[in-house]
């Protein structure tokens, strides 16, 4: 289903007459050869600026799979996305981010302390919240430079593992851990030994707690992000 689903996305540059959500629906189900797929308009807004055009999101499922996508109509025509000169770059990435902003928004402003790990304490500086896995090869990238990032910004790690049950408990253990000392330097510490890839543990996670941060995964990603290490700033949250 994947490479049908994907496939498609070179044909949406083509022509619409009158490009209604019933006609956009009936356009990519004759175009989609996937059986039983579903599509449906799941929002439509204006694009500033821009008299006429409509910035569209689709869900297609399959009744077991499911994927977004999102395109823009304008008069009888669909186009994959639009590049501003003025803004500087995709206008489908800027609405496709305000658009998961508000949702992480919503789920940030409600987190329990226990699932963020706090570095840094500056009220002088900016505050990014970073979406984080410890078996990661690029979060490890990330963690890397950690000490240098806390002297523009402060920290606060959000663990949303997408590997196995070993990047979970990692997270169980960090979270554990790091709730017992007090200076940003005890707290890295303990980041570096479990985003080591060569860390050993003997420790018993119970299948409470894996599935307590597996919860927490999942309501991040049901909100629309796509992959660990994601950053955001926290301005932008509490919004």
């Amino acid at each position: 289903m994947k490479k049908q689903l994907l496939w498609f996305v070179a044909l949406i540059s083509s022509t619409l007459f009158a490009a209604t959500d019933a006609q956009i629906v009936e356009h990519f189900k004759s175009t989609i050869q996937v059986p039983n797929i579903t599509i449906e308009v799941v929002s439509r807004k204006g694009v500033d600026g821009i008299d006429g055009m409509d910035f569209v999101t689709l869900n297609l499922s399959d009744g077991s799979r499911s994927q977004k996508l999102s395109i823009f109509t304008k008069d009888d025509l669909i186009f994959p996305d639009v590049i501003s000169i003025k803004q500087g770059g995709s206008i489908k990435e800027m609405m496709e981010m305000a658009e998961l902003q508000k949702k992480l928004s919503a789920l940030y402003k409600k987190e329990e302390k226990k699932n963020i790990v706090y570095l840094g304490n500056d009220p002088k500086k900016d505050t990014l919240v970073i979406f984080t896995d410890p078996e990661c090869p690029y979060c490890r990238q990330e963690l890397a430079q950690i000490e240098q990032r806390l002297t523009t910004n402060n920290l606060k790690l959000i663990f949303t593992p997408v590997h196995e049950r070993s990047s979970l408990e990692k997270s169980v253990l960090i979270y554990n851990e790091t709730a017992k000392v007090k200076t940003d330097a005890e707290k890295i510490k303990i980041l570096k030994k479990y985003y080591d890839e060569n860390v050993k543990y003997e420790q018993k996670i119970s299948d409470a707690e894996v599935a307590r941060i597996d919860e927490l995964k999942n309501k991040y990603f049901g909100a629309g992000i796509k992959g660990v290490p994601f950053i955001v700033k926290e301005k932008e949250l509490l919004k």
